[in-house]
């Protein structure tokens, strides 16, 4: 019997309806033994019902007579107090923070000051130190004054050149720009030769003026005559001076004529015929 006594509240109930379908019909207090001791329901423990079989339903001991059957209370266990959290160190507290010095207010704004010139080198190619120019009248010299009178033709002969280039096209205006350049040259060395003796510039390039070419044919030739003529006046005026430096420019100057006197025939044999 004790190993069909249930233990959890589920078996319970299905041993008291078991046992009724049994007892149907029979008066109470027939059968010794009770599904339930009369009021007690609910789930009982197995040592509460191991009890109740030793005690032959006699009642249920003094801890089992809780309500529904359930173990008495325990007392609840006290928990042990924990430890209170030591106390964090307090930071410590920065330095104070260094002042910045005060800044000086700006200094005013200067206006820009204007550079300094640069100074003038010193020599004799600069304008400033340039001798002084040819003025009327000087002592008679009829050497100088030649000089003076060349100079003049050879930058008329320049500047005859140099226009009769714009009219030319192709090799014939190589050429006469050519002998342009030479005819300069020409008048930059009698002019440093007449320097040299007085010790005065003559550069009289502001009297030039726009030749007169009314036939372009008729300009080449009359430029051959003049560079014939301009020979023959070197070679004579080389005879009036004795210094070597004068011989060797007029002879130079004389070659010179001939070499374009050539350049110029050939223009014309080119084209004139």
């Amino acid at each position: 019997m004790e190993e069909m006594i249930p233990c959890s509240l589920k078996d319970q109930e299905v041993f008291q309806r078991v046992w009724q379908r049994v007892m149907a019909g029979r008066e109470e207090g027939v059968s010794p033994v009770e599904a339930v001791p009369p009021g007690m329901q609910g789930d009982l423990s197995c040592k509460c019902l191991e009890e109740l079989m030793r005690l032959n339903g006699g009642g249920l001991p003094q801890e089992c007579e809780a309500p529904g059957g359930s173990p008495p209370e325990q007392p609840p266990v006290e928990e042990a107090p924990s430890p209170e959290p030591e106390p964090a160190p307090e930071p410590e507290p920065a330095p104070p923070a260094e002042e910045a010095p005060a800044s000086e207010p700006p200094e005013p704004e200067q206006p820009p000051q204007p550079p300094e010139p640069l100074p003038q080198p010193e020599g004799t190619r600069w304008i400033s130190d340039l001798p002084p120019l040819w003025e009327e009248p000087l002592p008679a010299d009829d050497r100088t004054a030649r000089l003076r009178s060349q100079v003049m033709e050879a930058l008329e002969g320049w500047q005859l050149y140099r226009h009769l280039a714009r009219r030319a096209r192709g090799t014939e205006a190589r050429v006469l720009n050519t002998l342009a350049g030479e005819l300069h040259r020409c008048a930059r060395k009698l002019s440093a030769a007449y320097f040299l003796i007085t010790g005065l510039r003559y550069w009289p390039s502001e009297l030039l003026s726009a030749p007169a070419i009314p036939s372009y044919w008729g300009a080449l030739r009359r430029r051959h005559q003049l560079e014939q003529q301009q020979e023959t006046a070197f070679r004579m005026a080389a005879d009036d001076w004795d210094t070597q430096d004068m011989l060797d420019l007029y002879g130079e100057l004389a070659e010179g004529c001939q070499r374009r006197c050539r350049q110029l025939r050939t223009l014309l044999e080119q084209d004139l015929i």
